[in-house]
């Protein structure tokens, strides 16, 4: 039973190798396949057609056939394979022997030629393609009308092969330029979404420039004034203060080169920053009572023990909820909304849902919004902070979730 089934394993790797194989030389398999084809049906025709007496009957299969097989280099040397197969052929005619499946090989090495040239090129090498019907009317010694129609005949199946070619050109053009096009489109993305997140640190940089700026000025000035009005002079503890408040100034400096170098600046020299303090949880009650009165319904949750946050994370907090609002008044007409914040022993757990409003029989689907640079400033600010956002539809709305990493060790209000 152990053998059986190995056996089919690897009976099945097998087919999945050769498949594998096959897919990949897909294209030499074809010409391959075409030409055996070919040259099967041109052995049966040579051997069947009436051919001169004088003739031994092998020699158009042993000038043909191998012929034939040029076609297997169409794709390398295309006007190289469709001289030669003309050549073939007229010489076959001029001899009045049959030249079998060759006049389809032609066509072929046509279509070859055409769809890596130029219109001027398609039609010299139609027109080297023509010899063979010319002759070939020549040499039978057809009459002015049945001449005229073999002619006439040869031109319309040449102008089809042309045309497929010249369409098969276009396609491709179209479809490089398509791509082009999507990396174009990808690059402007990705350019985009950089330009956003420059300009969100430029903004993180503003908001965090009251919160540590003001700490190390408040470190800096206590050490000072603790060295300054000491009575009792350890050595250690003098020490001590000396280096809190020397490196508390570096890291002050450090801060304030780092924030210049953020700045963004206009062209008259002025900054475009405009410093504001930095807002905090206690506001949302604000926050929500402002957008009340519309189309959508508001409703704000707060579960846990509510207790005072880092600054940082009660700022990015509020603007994750700030955005979140504004996404629902953009693309909510009306409904219902939730903001939910959840208090936990180490993080805080932001939601807001909206659900629209939607009209009797009418089936509720998810609601899809474009992430725009709001959404890549959010994931900017909550990357910073070491947390997770997710957003996405939802049955007839949308949800944004955003969890914090917080302080164990918080005050409880």
């Amino acid at each position: 039973m152990v053998d059986q089934v190995a056996g089919r394993l690897v009976f099945s790797r097998s087919r999945s190798g050769l498949w594998t194989w096959a897919l990949n030389h897909r294209v030499t398999l074809f010409d391959v396949s075409f030409v055996l084809a070919a040259s099967v049906l041109y052995v049966f025709d040579a051997a069947l057609a009436d051919h001169p007496p004088s003739i031994p009957w092998w020699v158009p299969m042993a000038i043909g056939g191998p012929a034939g097989l040029l076609l297997t280099l169409r794709r390398r040397a295309p006007w190289t394979v469709l001289f030669l197969l003309t050549a073939t052929a007229v010489g076959l005619t001029a001899f009045q022997l049959s030249i079998g499946a060759l006049n389809l090989v032609i066509q072929v090495a046509l279509y070859s030629v055409c769809v890596r040239t130029t219109p001027s090129m398609m039609v010299a090498a139609a027109t080297l393609a023509m010899c063979y019907p010319v002759s070939d009317a020549i040499a039978y010694g057809m009459g002015p009308l049945m001449g005229t129609l073999r002619v006439i005949g040869a031109v319309v199946n040449l102008v089809i092969v042309v045309g497929l070619a010249y369409a098969v050109q276009i396609g491709r053009r179209r479809a490089e330029q398509l791509e082009r096009t999507l990396a174009l489109l990808d690059d402007a993305r990705d350019q985009l979404a950089a330009d956003a997140a420059s300009i969100e640190r430029a903004r993180i940089a503003r908001e965090f420039h009251d919160i540590v700026s003001h700490n190390l000025s408040v470190v800096a000035l206590r050490a000072g004034v603790a060295r300054a009005v000491i009575d009792r002079d350890p050595d250690h503890a003098r020490q001590t203060l000396q280096e809190l408040e020397s490196s508390s100034r570096g890291a002050l400096g450090e801060m304030r080169d780092m924030l210049t170098a953020l700045r963004e600046r206009d062209s008259s020299g002025k900054e475009t920053i405009d410093w504001q303090p930095t807002p905090t949880l206690d506001g949302l009650d604000a926050l929500v009572d402002s957008v009340r009165g519309g189309q959508v319904t508001w409703k704000l949750d707060r579960r846990g023990p509510v207790r005072e946050l880092g600054a940082g994370v009660e700022m990015t907090a509020y603007r994750i909820v700030q955005e979140a609002m504004t996404n629902v008044l953009k693309h909510a007409g009306s409904g219902r909304a939730r903001v939910l914040v959840e208090y936990a022993a180490a993080t805080l757990r932001i939601e807001v849902t909206n659900e629209l409003a939607a009209t009797d029989g009418e089936v509720q689907r998810p609601v899809s919004q474009q992430s725009g640079h709001g959404l890549i400033g959010l994931r900017e600010r909550v990357a910073l902070l070491g947390g997770t956002l997710t957003a996405h539809p939802v049955m007839n709305g949308f949800r944004l979730e955003a969890v914090l990493p917080c302080p164990e060790n918080s005050d409880l209000t």
